[in-house]
């Protein structure tokens, strides 16, 4: 089994000028079951050494406590037990669908249910475009505030190309056998994945620092523009 953890930063609103975030991104941290002890214990250590018993995910991000984490997960990415990957879209740049224009039929108030699931299918094969990460049984596991249980099985038989929308081709995702929706405050590995997604946004913002830059090498991120409405 193959756990597929994913948070994300900022809204995916189109209301920038109401207050909305300008950036809107994702990050996943894969790790597989018979490894993830490594990851519990590396969140246990550091929680033990630095006194912090609170959310990871509600810690400053440059504090060293954070940085420290990431000490923790690089040696594991390294030798190849965890696998990190982010996405993020600056909403003054992107072109792409469920933004500023649809092609379905849908409503713009559900336009960010269906921006999630769209950039979360091209974060998954983005993740997945490298040759030897592991293919196994995937549970994806989302945290709670992002999809209600309608939605969560919309959005595993729409990552899985079983779409109401003709598609010209399957996907280029495994199969995703389980999709989980978690509270992060229960499951540490939320917590993580909640550190690399404000990782994600310092890259879209261009504020990442040198050193989160050399602890975060393992984490592949790209900006993601989609394609223009044709005319």
């Amino acid at each position: 089994m193959q756990y597929l953890f994913v948070d994300e930063t900022g809204d995916p609103s189109n209301k920038v000028d109401l207050g909305s975030s300008q950036y809107f991104g994702m990050a996943l941290l894969q790790v597989g079951s018979d490894n993830y002890s490594a990851v519990r214990k590396v969140i246990s250590y550091y929680r033990w050494l630095s006194g912090m018993f609170a959310e990871l995910k509600k810690l400053p991000q440059k504090t060293i406590v954070g940085l420290n984490v990431l000490r923790g997960i690089m040696p594991l990415a390294e030798e190849g037990l965890v696998y990190a990957s982010g996405l993020y879209i600056d909403k003054t740049k992107y072109g792409g669908r469920y933004l500023t224009w649809s092609d379905v039929t849908a409503q713009e108030d559900e336009w960010p249910y269906y921006l999630r699931n769209y950039l979360l299918r091209h974060l998954l094969e983005f993740h997945f475009s490298p040759e030897g990460i592991p293919i196994d049984t995937f549970d994806l596991v989302l945290d709670r505030i992002m999809l209600t249980e309608p939605q969560r099985v919309n959005t595993l038989n729409y990552l899985n190309s079983k779409s109401p929308i003709p598609l010209s081709e399957p996907f280029k995702i495994p199969s995703i056998s389980y999709l989980t929706i978690a509270d992060s405050e229960y499951i540490g590995s939320l917590q993580l994945v909640h550190l690399l997604a404000e990782l994600v946004k310092e890259y879209a913002k261009n504020t990442i620092s040198e050193e989160q830059m050399k602890l975060s090498k393992f984490l592949r991120v790209i900006e993601f523009l989609g394609h223009k409405k044709a005319d």
